[in-house]
C-alpha cells in the first residue's frame, strides 16, 4: 500500500468517525479506561522492575549473599566484615567487590532533629559502580587510611533537594550525625540512590567511620556477624555462572579454614536486575504486579468485545453501503483494509484517551503506598518505553476488535444485502451455534466474572486479615522509637534515660504503662540469634534456622497484654551482674524441647559465646505479618542487656491518638535534640502491615467495578440492537395474539441464557487461575464458593437489568403499525 492510499484511507476513517460523534465518543470511552488502566499499571511495573539503576554497564554489575545451604528460607543473607575482606583478595571473578552496611544515624541540624537512612560503605564502592559526583566529590583513598580517618559525608541527590533545598553552599558544610561532626564533601547524581529501586540512603559515610558511627562497633571483625551487603562487578568475559562458580570455591575454602562461623554457609550472585528489590519481596511484588497486569488486561479484553460488539452492530447497518462498493467495482481486501484503518484510528484515539489518564493516574496510586516508601522511590514518568508501550497495546487493541467486524465486510452476501430493503444480518454458517456478537456477550461476562471474582477474593481476605488475633492487645497502644547511639550517652546514662522516660509517661493521666523493647510488633527489621540447646540431641541440631529475638524492658507482656503461660516474668533482680534469662514463646518451646517443660532448660548464643536459662513461656505472638506461621523467638532482658535504640511502647486508658502529641513533648522534653521516628498508634502499624490486601482489594474493587459497567453497557447495546432487528417478528408475535409480557419472556430468556453461559465460562477460568493469587490471602481459599456463587448472583442481576432495559423497546411495539408495513 503506497502512502497515497494510506492517506486517502485515513482521511476516509476520520470522516466516518466524525459522522457518528456518540458512536466515536463512547467507543474512545471504553478503550480510553482500558488503555490508560494498562498504562497506569504498566507505568508502576516499569518504575519497579524494568528500569535500570544508574550505574555503569549495570549488566555487568552482581549482587553477591550469603546463603545457607540447609535453609532455603535463608538464601539471602549479608556477610561478615572478615569474610568479605577475603573474598575481595581472593577472588579472580569480579573486577571490584563493594559492600556496604544500613545505619541509622541521628541528624541534628538547626532545630529539626532527624533519623535518616544512610549506607556506610567501602573505599571502592563509588568507583566500583562507576558513579560520578553532581557536585564536589566522592570519597577518596585519604578517607579510609586509618580508623576514624573520614568524617566526610556524600548526599544523595534527593535528600539534598528535601533538606538543604539544592543549596551548592552545602560543600564544605559540617553535619552533626550521632553527635560527631561530618563534612560535606560531594552530592551524588541525579537519580542515584544506592542500587536499591525502592528504598535509598540520604547520605554515604566512609567505612572507616564504622566504629565512630555504628552501635554494631564491636561486633565488625566477628567472622559469624553477618552485618554487610556485597555488590561486583564481572571482569571482561567471565559470566554470571562462572563467578558463581569461582565463589562458591572460595566460600568452600572459608567453611574449612573457619568452620565455626561458616558452617553450612555457601554465596549465591544474583545479577543487579534482578536483586535492586530484596529478592524475597521482589518474588511477592512481581506476583502482585503479574495480578494487576492480568486484571487490567481482562479490562482492556472487555473494552475491546465491547467496541466490536458496538462494530458488529454498526456494521449491519453499512451492509449496503459495503455492497453498493463491492458492486462498484472495489476488492473485499480493499474494504477489509479501509475497515482496518477505522478500527485502528478509533484504537489510537482511545490509547490518547489512554495516556491521559496515565498521566495522573500512576501518581494516584502511590499516593497510597506503604509508608515505608519514599515519594521518589519509583520513577513515574511517563518515558519513552511507557509511550512504547501504550501505542504497541493501541495497535494490537484495534486489530483485536477491528478484525470481527472487517471479517463480517468480507463474507458480505452481495446480492441480499442489494435486495434489502433494511439492513439484514449475516447468515450464519452451519456449524455456528451463536452469531458472534453473542459470542462477545459471554467473552464479557466470563472475563468480568474474573475481574470480579478477584476483587471479591482481596476484600473476604482483607476481612479475614482484620479478624486474625495477633497474640497481643492491639488497643490503646502507642509506638515510639528513639536511638540514643548518638547522643553521647554511656551504658548507665542510657539506662537512666530509659527509665526516667518511663517514668515521665506512667505519671501522665491517661497512660496505664509504658516499657522499652528492642523490636516493635509486625515488624521486619528484627535480630536472630543461632541457638544451640544445652544437651539436644535432635540429629542436626546445629543446622535448626537463627530464632527470632527481642529485648524487652520491665512490664512489657503487661503493657502488649502478651499472656505468661509458665513461669515468671524479669524482675528488678535481673541485672547485668547475674547469669542471663530468657522467656521463651510457645513455637520455641514445642520446638527446642518437645514434650517438656523448658523451664530450668538452657541454651547458648554462639556467635557471642552467651548461656541463657530459660524462666518463662510466652504466649505466641504475630511479629511480622499477620498472615504468618509461628515462629520461634525468645525474649532477653534489657535489665541485663543494655541497647540504645528502642521502641517506647506505651498503653493508655482511651483513644491512643489524642496522647501521641503528648508523649512526643513528654519524651522530648528530657531531650530536644534527640530525633523519633516512627510515631503511630498500634492500629496505624496494623494498617501498615495490611497494606498489600488493602490495596490489592481497593484496587481490584475498582477494576472490577469498571469490568462491570464495560459489560453492562456492552449487553445493553448488543441486545438493543438484537431487539431492534426484531421488531416486525415481535410486532407479528403480538398481533397473531402473544401478550407483551411472552415477548419480554422470550427476548430475557434468549439474554440470560448467554449470560449463563459466559458465567459458566467464567467460573471454569476463575477455577483454573486461583493458585495464581492463593499465595497472596489471608483466610480465604482462592476457590471460595461463596464469594463465587455472590459475584455470579451480581453480575447475573446486572446482566438482567441490562436486558430488560433494552427488552422494553421490543414490547412497546405497535403490531397494527408492523403489519402495514410488511
Amino acid at each position: 500500500m503506497d502512502v497515497e492510499s494510506f492517506v486517502r484511507d485515513f482521511r476516509y476513517a476520520l470522516r466516518a468517525l466524525l459522522k457518528r460523534p456518540g458512536f466515536t465518543l463512547a467507543a474512545m470511552l471504553s478503550l480510553g479506561l482500558g488503555i490508560g488502566a494498562n498504562t497506569t499499571i504498566f507505568t508502576l511495573v516499569n518504575g519497579a522492575f524494568l528500569s535500570s539503576v544508574p550505574v555503569a554497564d549495570p549488566d555487568r554489575v552482581v549482587v553477591v549473599y550469603t546463603n545457607e545451604r540447609d535453609n532455603p528460607a535463608f538464601g539471602y543473607l549479608p556477610v561478615s566484615y572478615p569474610n568479605y575482606r577475603d573474598l575481595r583478595q581472593q577472588n579472580d571473578a569480579l573486577s571490584g567487590l563493594a559492600a556496604f552496611q544500613w545505619l541509622r544515624p541521628n541528624l541534628l541540624q538547626g532545630d529539626q532533629p532527624e533519623r535518616i537512612f544512610s549506607q556506610i560503605v567501602t573505599d571502592n564502592y563509588f568507583a566500583m559502580l562507576g558513579v560520578k559526583p553532581a557536585l564536589g566529590r566522592l570519597f577518596n583513598a585519604g578517607d579510609f587510611a586509618t580508623r576514624g580517618a573520614g568524617p566526610v559525608v556524600v548526599l544523595a541527590d534527593a535528600f539534598w533537594q528535601r533538606r538543604f533545598g539544592s543549596d551548592p553552599a552545602i560543600l564544605g558544610k559540617d553535619l552533626i550525625l550521632n553527635g560527631r561532626k561530618l563534612t560535606v564533601v560531594g552530592v551524588g547524581p541525579r537519580g542515584f540512590k544506592g542500587t536499591n529501586t525502592l528504598n535509598g540512603p540520604d547520605l554515604w559515610i566512609p567505612n572507616s567511620m564504622f566504629e565512630e558511627m555504628s552501635p554494631l562497633r564491636g561486633y565488625v571483625e566477628n567472622r559469624s556477624w553477618r552485618m554487610y551487603e556485597m555488590l561486583g562487578r564481572l571482569r571482561p568475559g567471565v559470566t554470571v555462572e562462572k563467578a558463581q562458580a569461582s565463589l562458591s570455591t572460595l566460600a568452600a575454602r572459608l567453611e574449612q579454614d573457619y568452620p565455626a562461623d561458616n558452617k553450612g554457609q555457601g554465596i549465591r550472585l544474583l545479577p543487579l536486575a534482578q536483586a535492586s528489590i530484596e529478592p524475597q519481596q521482589r518474588q511477592v511484588f512481581l506476583r502482585a504486579g503479574s495480578l494487576l497486569m492480568a486484571i487490567v488486561g481482562l479490562l482492556l479484553l472487555i473494552a475491546c468485545a465491547n467496541v466490536a460488539s458496538l462494530l458488529l452492530s454498526r456494521g449491519i447497518g453499512r451492509r449496503k453501503e459495503v455492497a453498493i462498493r463491492l458492486s462498484l467495482g472495489a476488492s473485499r481486501g480493499r474494504l477489509v483494509r479501509q475497515l482496518l484503518t477505522e478500527s485502528l484510528l478509533l484504537s489510537l484515539l482511545g490509547g490518547a484517551v489512554g495516556v491521559l489518564l496515565a498521566l495522573w493516574g500512576p501518581a494516584f496510586l502511590w499516593r497510597f503506598r506503604p509508608p515505608f516508601f519514599t515519594e521518589t522511590a519509583l520513577d513515574l514518568g511517563l518515558n519513552a518505553r511507557v509511550l512504547v508501550f501504550t501505542l504497541v497495546l493501541s495497535l494490537l487493541t484495534g486489530l483485536l476488535f477491528g478484525l470481527a467486524p472487517a471479517l463480517q465486510a468480507f463474507n458480505a452476501d452481495l446480492v441480499t444485502a442489494l435486495k434489502s430493503q433494511v439492513a439484514v444480518p449475516p447468515k450464519r454458517s452451519r456449524g455456528s451455534r451463536l452469531p458472534l456478537r453473542h459470542l462477545l456477550i459471554v467473552s464479557q461476562v466470563a472475563l468480568s466474572l474474573l475481574a470480579l471474582a478477584g476483587a471479591g477474593l482481596f476484600l473476604g481476605s482483607l476481612r479475614s486479615a482484620q479478624r486474625i488475633d495477633p497474640g497481643f492487645n492491639t488497643k490503646n497502644i502507642v509506638n515510639v522509637n528513639y536511638d540514643l547511639a548518638g547522643q553521647g550517652l554511656n551504658e548507665a546514662l542510657g539506662r537512666g534515660f530509659h527509665r526516667r522516660v518511663i517514668e515521665h509517661l506512667e505519671s501522665l493521666p491517661g497512660v496505664r504503662s509504658a516499657t522499652v523493647a528492642s523490636d516493635r510488633p509486625l515488624h521486619r527489621g528484627a535480630l536472630y540469634r543461632n541457638v544451640l540447646a544445652e544437651g539436644d540431641a535432635t540429629p542436626d541440631a546445629e543446622k535448626r534456622p537463627p530464632v527470632r529475638t527481642n529485648t524487652v524492658g520491665k512490664d512489657y507482656f503487661r503493657t502488649l497484654g502478651i499472656p505468661l503461660r509458665e513461669g515468671r516474668d524479669f524482675l528488678d533482680s535481673d541485672r547485668p551482674d547475674t547469669p542471663l534469662v530468657a522467656i521463651v514463646n510457645e513455637t520455641m518451646a514445642r520446638t527446642f524441647w518437645p514434650g517438656h517443660s523448658p523451664l530450668g532448660r538452657r541454651f547458648r548464643m554462639p556467635e557471642e559465646n552467651l548461656n541463657v536459662e530459660v524462666v518463662g513461656v510466652a504466649a505466641d505472638s504475630r511479629y511480622v505479618t499477620l498472615g504468618e506461621t509461628p515462629q520461634p523467638l525468645f525474649y532477653l532482658s534489657m535489665g541485663q542487656l543494655y541497647l540504645p535504640e528502642v521502641t517506647l511502647e506505651v498503653r493508655t486508658d482511651g483513644d491512643p491518638a489524642r496522647l501521641v502529641q503528648v508523649i512526643r513533648r513528654e519524651v522530648q522534653s528530657l531531650d530536644r535534640t534527640l530525633p523519633l521516628a516512627n510515631v503511630e498508634t498500634m492500629s496505624e502499624a496494623i494498617d501498615v502491615s495490611l497494606w498489600g490486601p488493602r490495596m490489592g482489594a481497593a484496587l481490584l474493587s475498582v477494576f472490577g467495578i469498571l469490568a462491570l459497567v464495560l459489560a453492562a453497557t456492552g449487553i445493553y447495546g448488543v441486545m438493543a440492537y438484537s431487539v431492534s432487528q426484531r421488531t416486525r417478528e415481535m410486532g407479528i408475535r403480538m398481533a397473531l395474539g402473544a401478550r407483551r409480557a411472552d415477548v419480554l419472556r422470550l427476548i430475557l430468556r434468549q439474554a440470560m441464557t448467554i449470560v449463563a453461559c459466559g458465567l459458566a465460562v467464567g467460573l471454569l477460568a476463575a477455577s483454573a487461575g486461583s493458585r495464581v493469587i492463593a499465595g497472596l490471602l489471608y483466610g480465604v481459599s482462592a476457590t471460595d464458593v461463596r464469594t463465587f456463587a455472590a459475584i455470579s448472583l451480581l453480575l447475573a442481576a446486572v446482566a438482567l437489568v441490562a436486558s430488560l432495559a433494552a427488552a422494553r423497546r421490543g414490547v412497546q411495539v405497535d403490531p397494527a403499525i408492523t403489519l402495514r408495513g410488511e
